[in-house]
This record gives structure tokens, C-alpha cells and sequence, in this order.
């Protein structure tokens, strides 16, 4: 879905944007001929991961969007998942600065693209307050403890980032469907308990049963949302 709201094309320069472990870029080189795809990413062991794929048509680069330019073309796509929502930070949000940095991503999607270039986003987004005593745990605890230094931000925050500079073609809502997944997640944890509290201890398994938990909670409540737009 987020290729096709990326219009990818065979022959097309696709830049993944939050690339993890290289799986998208996989699947654009496998279902799209002649198209190449550039990642970014901060993780230096995705970094390396993604390089042993040896594959000329995949690049990887260790950094942050802000300091990525392309040399030689600009993309036709640009394709980002799960990456937007650590774009601005809890205080940047307290200093009313996460518009901004939205604005500047969406600016430095204009500078590396072509002028046809669309992009393909999917971002948690927080679709209200909290209304319950559980909830504010629950978040505190994502904010916390599973991911600290992020903040999430609202649709409305970007469709103010967009403002002159894209428009929004296609929506589609599917946090139900990371509820569903958090549960899967926790049934195989559960499954698997011995092998990773022998592996990784007590402690560990007894945090991601308590992220799946309240992360689940959060989407089914409409809390948080999954968001994917053209």
C-alpha cells in the first residue's frame, strides 16, 4: 500500500526513509525492475545489516535525514514507516517546536525529490487526550520506558506541516490491525517465556509483556492511532 501511495514504478529512485532492517527496500527491488532504493537509518547494526545484502541496487546510509543530500539524482518516492513519530521530541512538543521540524522534513522531501515525487508515510499519531487514569499509565510508560526521546504527533500536525507544500490523496487507519499484532506478539513472547527469560532474564520478558500490554490497550481505545497517507 505505501509503495502505491509512493506511485513506485519499475525504474524508480526510491528512498526509504527509517529503513530498519532493509525489509521494504527487499520488497521494492523484488517487485519493481530497475528500481533502486536508498535508505537512511540511525542504527549502526541495521546499517551493517542492510550492507551484507550486497546488492548494488540497495544503499544504505548511516544518518539522519537532515543531513542527507543526494548527489547525483533525486527520488521518484519517498517511502517512510514508523520513523516520523521520533522526529520531535516530548520537549519539543512542551516548546511548540514539533511543527517546525515536521515543515522541515516535508521541505527536505521537496529538495531531494523530483518534482513528481510523492510520498508514501506511516506514523502512530495520538488522536486525543487521555481519559483515564490507565491510559496516562499506559502512555507514560510507552513514553518511558519503550520509547524515550519521542514524542507522537497529531493529523493535525501534519496537515499543518503540508501546508504549500503537498496535499493529502489517500488515507487508510489500521491501528486495530498493530492491536491485533501486539496481541500475536505477546502470544509468542508467552509461548517462548523459558528460552528468553534463560536468554535475557526476568526483567526483560516482564517489560515487553507490559509495552505490549498498554500499547494494545492504547490503540483499541482510539487513544493512538495508525496512520498511513499519500
Amino acid at each position: 500500500r505505501l509503495c502505491k501511495y509512493a506511485h513506485v514504478q519499475p525504474g524508480h529512485h526510491v528512498i526509504d526513509v527509517g529503513c530498519g532492517w532493509g525489509g521494504l527496500m527487499q520488497y521494492i527491488v523484488a517487485n519493481y525492475p530497475d528500481a533502486q532504493v536508498q535508505g537512511l537509518t540511525l542504527s549502526t547494526e541495521q546499517f551493517e545489516y542492510v550492507n551484507r545484502y550486497s546488492d548494488p541496487r540497495l544503499k544504505v546510509a548511516l544518518t539522519a535525514w537532515q543531513e542527507f543530500l543526494p548527489t547525483d539524482t533525486k527520488f521518484d518516492s519517498i517511502i517512510s514507516i514508523g520513523a516520523f513519530e521520533h522526529f520531535a521530541s516530548f520537549e519539543d512538543h512542551a516548546a511548540a517546536r514539533h511543527r517546525d521540524i515536521y515543515k522541515q522534513f516535508f521541505d527536505w522531501c521537496l529538495t531531494v525529490s523530483t518534482p513528481e515525487g510523492k510520498i508514501g508515510l506511516q506514523t502512530i499519531v495520538i488522536q486525543r487526550a487521555p481519559n483515564s487514569i490507565s491510559e496516562l499509565r499506559d502512555s507514560r510508560y510507552l513514553l518511558d520506558k519503550v520509547f524515550p526521546g519521542s514524542a507522537l504527533p497529531s493529523i493535525s500536525d501534519i496537515q499543518a506541516a503540508i501546508i504549500d507544500k503537498y496535499e493529502i490523496a489517500s488515507v487508510r487507519r489500521i491501528g486495530l490491525d498493530y492491536a491485533r499484532t501486539l496481541a500475536e506478539w505477546k502470544t509468542r513472547l508467552i509461548r517462548n517465556q523459558d528460552t528468553v527469560i534463560t536468554q535475557y532474564g526476568q526483567k526483560l520478558f516482564d517489560h515487553y509483556i507490559t509495552y505490549f500490554d498498554a500499547a494494545r490497550r492504547c490503540f483499541e481505545t482510539g487513544y493512538i492511532d495508525l496512520f498511513q497517507t499519500s
